[in-house]
């Protein structure tokens, strides 16, 4: 298989909930074994209340007594230490102390630098605090969890990683997850392209040593953050860099915390420990280039890579996605603070799949990826398959069109794993369930339906057949479209999108028809950059979600010199100054209007839009494209927000 990045795993036990088993943790980690590899995995436990004993883990290369010794010149009493060693002289020591807070935390940081520069072999303390304690190695989850019995323990939070290493090195466990420092720990998928300016931000600030690993430094951000005083949310949101559109942050601390702010694709979660009450914060990055979900239980709350992941520890959870650029956080005793979505949008994705027969060809509850490709290979002679206890396999029927194999119906029954039905050509899926990411890629016919929800990049590429969603899907929807000679893909949404619907569309027909919503609800950007095909959009949406479009102020800055050249008139500028970007565009005329589209779209090709009905020939055309499509008809003889490449 081909890794897909890190896996990340969170949870959070609710208010009266019994403790949550490590055995538990691990087996959802292992669910996306194939996102990470052999170079890293870990775990990190909270208890909350474990008293003021200060517990210290550290891999030190060398004799472990450097580091007691060193506490000790801090004025740190050191009440038992245990070690042991592996790879020749490579120790892996707890140490706990006693002593000041806030003497610790220098202890720490000096001891860290001495001993990541010290010629006699490198050294890192990785873990430190009273309820946070870190377990963490070269290897898969399963190999770290065995060496540390992470199955016989018990937390009121844990998180878990498994690594595919990009910006450090694998062959020590210093550079696996989680990262912790002083009751907080983090773990990441992805690659923070603000690292440079995050390092110069905590250099500032008397941050002197690192691994060289962005997971580490949002761990210390974190820290630095919330030790200026700044409150809990706030510095969520200051790590989180959202855009400047949302007005999340007041602007001075926009502007002081500039450097602190993440940039790059990522999804981290962080678990962190106030004194009174303990936090589990997940967060993903603006444009969502990384996978973020949500799940809650009646027991606990969940942040994973994958839904897999949750759905193998708790099948009946309800799920969600992140907003891009959105944060989820809830707490031991405070519950749900943000879901990272309005309360009515999580309330809209589907419910947990079941399996509604007793008849099926496959059960693939226990098999991997491989060997369910391989059944339905086998089984293929039979013309149509039902399949049940799906849970995260990837790559489903991808080996299809090399084989030759067409006018094949498949069903599946559960939650199917990434990249299904890629270059699907002649056959038919139906997915009685969710599809996580990356679903029918380069499909060039065929026909897939899910009746549930879609995760990210449903469509991408896609240029022939039929995609049909019941439920909600995600970001970048049908991005890159095309249309190839008598080839015309169509992708109909039954629920919401969104950002990036339709970025870079060069045919093809796109519906969005969000039924459980007076109007289609949709993300920002829609068919940015497109050349071609149309979208529909049910009811009356606002044209400031169509295209990337210039920020507000830059606009009025525009009117405000198209007036002084005389361009446009006071009376002009006055009712265009009220006016969204494209309703302005529409409305503006002759050498003004040419001068704002040579300025703000000929690099970046806003797409322009009309409200109104269907005409007969799109009618026919939508509600005619699949069997499955004939329910919504009464939908599509209301009125939509069509969009189209502007000329």
């Amino acid at each position: 298989m081909i890794p897909s990045g890190c896996g990340v795993f969170g949870v959070i036990r609710k208010d009266g909930k019994k403790k949550i088993p490590g055995s538990t943790v691990v087996k959802a980690i292992e669910k996306v074994r194939h996102r990470g590899s052999d170079k890293g995995a870990g775990f990190a436990t909270f208890n909350l209340g474990e008293g003021n004993v200060y517990s210290l883990k550290a891999f030190l290369e060398g004799d472990p007594s450097r580091i007691m010794r060193m506490l000790n010149e801090h004025g740190l009493q050191v009440t038992s230490m245990n070690a042991s060693y592996e790879r020749g002289s490579f120790c892996n020591c707890s140490i706990m102390t006693l002593g000041d807070m806030n003497r610790l935390k220098k202890a720490v940081r000096n001891i860290n630098e001495v001993l990541w520069d010290d010629s006699r072999g490198k050294g890192r303390i990785y873990s430190v605090g009273t309820s946070v304690s870190v377990f963490k190695d070269v290897g898969y989850p399963a190999d770290v969890a065995r060496k540390y019995n992470v199955e016989l323990m018990e937390g009121d939070m844990w998180l878990a990683h498994t690594r595919q290493p990009t910006n450090s090195p694998g062959f020590y466990p210093y550079w696996s997850h989680p990262f912790s420092t002083f009751n907080i720990a983090i773990v990441h998928n992805g690659d923070v392209s603000s690292f440079g300016a995050n390092v110069e931000f905590l250099q500032n600030r008397g941050w002197e040593s690192f691994v060289g690993t962005d997971s580490e430094v949002i761990a210390f951000l974190f820290q630095e953050l919330l030790e200026e005083g700044i409150p809990l949310e706030e510095a969520v949101k200051i790590v989180l860099n959202p855009s400047r559109r949302s007005s999340a942050l007041p602007s001075v601390k926009d502007y002081l915390y500039r450097n602190a702010r993440l940039d790059g694709p990522f999804t981290a979660v962080i678990g962190y420990d106030s004194m009174d009450d303990l936090y589990l914060v997940g967060i993903a990055d603006r444009s969502k280039f990384r996978p973020a979900i949500i799940g809650e239980d009646d027991d606990a709350f969940y942040v994973a890579s994958e839904e897999s992941e949750i759905r193998e520890v708790s099948p009946n959870a309800k799920i969600w996605t992140l907003k891009p650029g959105s944060y989820f956080l809830a707490s031991l005793k405070r519950g749900v603070i943000s879901r990272g979505r309005e309360d009515d949008e999580v309330m809209s994705f589907s419910p947990p799949p079941t399996f509604e027969t007793d008849f099926f060809d496959i059960d693939a509850t226990n098999l991997s990826s491989e060997e369910l490709n391989s059944r339905l290979e086998e089984l293929s002679w039979k013309g149509k398959l039902t399949i049940k206890g799906v849970n995260g396999q990837r790559f489903i029927g991808n080996t299809l069109p090399f084989k030759g194999i067409k006018g094949l119906e498949v069903h599946l029954y559960g939650v199917v794993g990434n990249s299904m039905a890629n270059l699907n050509e002649g056959n038919t899926f139906h997915v009685h369930g969710n599809v996580q990411d990356d679903c029918c890629d380069t499909m060039h016919g065929g026909k897939v339906v899910v009746d549930g929800d879609a995760r990210d990049v449903i469509g991408q590429t896609f240029q022939g057949g039929v995609i049909v969603v019941k439920g909600n899907a995600g970001n970048r929807v049908g991005i890159q479209m095309r249309e190839y000679q008598n080839k015309k893909p169509y992708l109909i949404i039954g629920g919401m999108v969104d950002d990036y619907l339709g970025e870079y569309m060069a045919g093809g027909v796109t519906v969005v028809l969000d039924l459980k919503s007076k109007d289609a609800r949709v993300g920002n950007f829609v068919g940015t950059g497109m050349v071609g095909g149309k979208i529909y959009l049910r009811g009356k949406v606002s044209p400031s979600k169509l295209g990337l479009q210039p920020p507000r102020f830059e606009f009025v800055r525009l009117l405000k010199a198209l007036l002084m050249e005389k361009m446009i008139t006071e009376e002009e500028m006055k009712d265009l100054s009220k006016m969204e970007y494209l309703e302005a565009m529409k409305k503006m005329q002759g050498k003004a209007k040419e001068y704002a589209k040579r300025l703000f779209e000929e690099k970046v090709g806003i797409p322009t839009f009309e409200y109104r009905e269907l005409s007969e020939g799109e009618f026919k055309e939508i509600s005619s494209c699949a069997d499955e499509v004939k329910e919504y008809g009464e939908y599509l003889k209301e009125k939509f927000t069509v969009v189209y490449p502007s000329k």
